[in-house]
């Protein structure tokens, strides 16, 4: 960089879907920490109580979450959490140091609230400003809209001398906000993830400083105390993988500990719970993206199994077959597949609600028949959203809730592109306010980059299962690119046993 930056610098970091870029975030942000220090953090992505649930299993392994927990804790941060304010709600709120913004979309509603809260941060003190992020702003904003709003913040920041660090996914956008946003900033920092023979290596790259400085790129890795390791030239070996988080997990789970308002799960796949990190939380929003050639239910059934029991509901949202097709599907497979066993013992007792956006309703009413919902238009979002809404709250309340929506791809015939994102925005959210756990589906090759980038950013979890084309025939493999603790981007080969089940091959 030069040298480093100044203190009332706009710095955008950049990065590619893969990349892990927490531990760069954190240093550039704490890295003068003391008691004039405050910081104000904007997240679109989590609210405030996740924030500290994550964090409170972070910091056990990790310096540098323990910094940002200390500053939770101590008051000497303020949130504005754009996260878990419903759409349409009037007035803008504050419960202690977090704020509320009754429709943070609204460019000029935001605007105020960040000014608002900028205004209440004693004299004597330095501000940073952390955006998380601007890509999920996005989705629901205009490209034009976002970069006025950009304009006018970034010079906000720069007439009161603050350092303020915006993120964003490069593929998320087009070139042309691209470049714009790096017109506007005074440091542009590139993290970029690329594909290698054991999964993706990531690398950082300065293209705009304060100072004179160098465009190479250098490679980094993250070491089992989570810090960053740079190093000049590509490895063709694997860099070591963290595991602190993993066993940090399996220390809490044997001690009966914790994070407060959520808890760990496993997929029952020792391999995959070890590349996910340990696992995922229970309500995490996971995307399962497919590569043609890869079969779809017995991988995600393989991979939830767990999660089918009776003291669960499953709320199945099923384009792609109605329910009597799944079940003949199922029964068929019995015999051979005991994966299948779990979803059939769960249709059997009752603890199943699909809503069926196969079979059309002729009339403008939604209908239910026992278990099994009908939407009049199942690609009119807001119809669908209060369906889903209407299924949830009929569940008992011992009961946790599973969905699993079958597919995206299949929704997205019939739902522009933005429409479709925007429909995820607010389900995921209300996933995430009742606490359920939820796994999404997609087809890869049947969307944009742009959408998948986008969609990969409103998620917690994110499993791409690719096949690739061999002389033998199809390899299968899956690659994590986004878990809530540190995860393996390695491509793990597998193949599906005679019973159904992932079965890893030998690396």
């Amino acid at each position: 960089m030069g040298g480093g930056f100044l203190s009332n610098s706009i710095i955008v970091l950049s990065f590619q879907s893969g990349v892990k870029f927490w531990e760069l975030v954190h240093r550039i942000i704490y890295n003068n920490y003391d008691d004039k220090f405050h910081l104000i953090l904007v997240t679109f992505h989590l609210s405030q109580q996740q924030l500290v649930n994550r964090l409170k299993v972070s910091q056990q392994s990790d310096k540098h979450y323990k910094e940002v927990m200390e500053s939770l804790t101590t008051g000497s941060v303020s949130v504005i959490d754009c996260f878990s304010v419903s759409e349409g709600e009037e007035g803008d709120s504050q419960k202690g140091n977090v704020h509320y913004v009754s429709n943070p979309f609204n460019v000029n509603n935001l605007l105020s609230v960040m000014a608002q809260v900028r205004e209440s941060v004693p004299g004597d003190k330095r501000v940073y400003w952390l955006f998380h992020n601007l890509t999920n702003m996005s989705v629901g904003v205009p490209e034009d809209d976002l970069l006025k709003f950009c304009r006018k913040m970034f010079r906000y920041h720069k007439q009161r001398g603050d350092l303020a660090v915006y993120l964003l996914n490069e593929y998320a956008h087009t070139d042309k906000f691209f470049a714009k946003i790096y017109q506007l900033s005074d440091v542009f920092i590139k993290l970029i993830a690329e594909e290698t023979s054991w999964g993706l290596e990531n690398s950082v790259q300065v293209i705009k400083g304060v100072f004179p400085f160098q465009s190479k790129k250098v490679f980094y890795d993250i070491n089992e105390n989570e810090e960053i390791i740079f190093r000049n030239k590509k490895m063709d070996i694997k860099p070591q993988v963290p595991t602190s988080t993993f066993s940090t997990i399996t220390q809490m789970e044997k001690g009966g500990e914790k994070a407060e308002g959520s808890k760990f799960i496993r997929t029952g796949i020792p391999k995959l719970d070890s590349l996910l990190g340990g696992g995922m939380l229970s309500n995490s929003i996971t995307v399962a993206s497919y590569q043609y050639g890869v079969r779809t239910i017995e991988t995600m059934l393989s991979i939830f199994q767990n999660q089918l029991g009776r003291k669960t509901h499953l709320i199945q949202i099923a384009y792609r077959f109605a329910l009597d097709e799944y079940l003949t599907r199922f029964k068929l497979s019995e015999p051979l597949a005991e994966i299948t066993k779990g979803s059939l013992d769960l249709f059997s007792h009752g603890d199943v609600s699909v809503i069926d956006c196969l079979n059309l309703q002729q009339d403008e009413t939604n209908t239910q028949k026992n278990n099994i919902y009908h939407l009049s238009n199942p690609f009119d979002v807001d119809k669908l959203l209060s369906l889903m809404s209407r299924v949830r709250d009929s569940v008992s309340k011992d009961k946790s809730v599973f969905w699993m929506f079958s597919s995206l791809t299949d929704m997205s015939i019939g739902v522009p592109e933005d429409e479709l994102l925007k429909f995820c925005r607010r389900a995921f959210r209300y996933h995430k306010w009742c606490g359920d756990l939820a796994l999404y589906t997609l087809t890869e090759q049947a969307h944009s980059e742009m959408f998948r980038a986008k969609l990969y950013q409103l998620s917690d979890v994110f499993i791409k299962f690719l096949a690739e084309d061999t002389r033998e025939g199809i390899n299968t493999s899956i690659q994590i690119l986004k878990s809530a603790f540190n995860y393996d981007s390695k491509k793990s080969q597998y193949i599906l046993n005679e019973k159904g089940q992932i079965q890893f091959l030998e690396d």
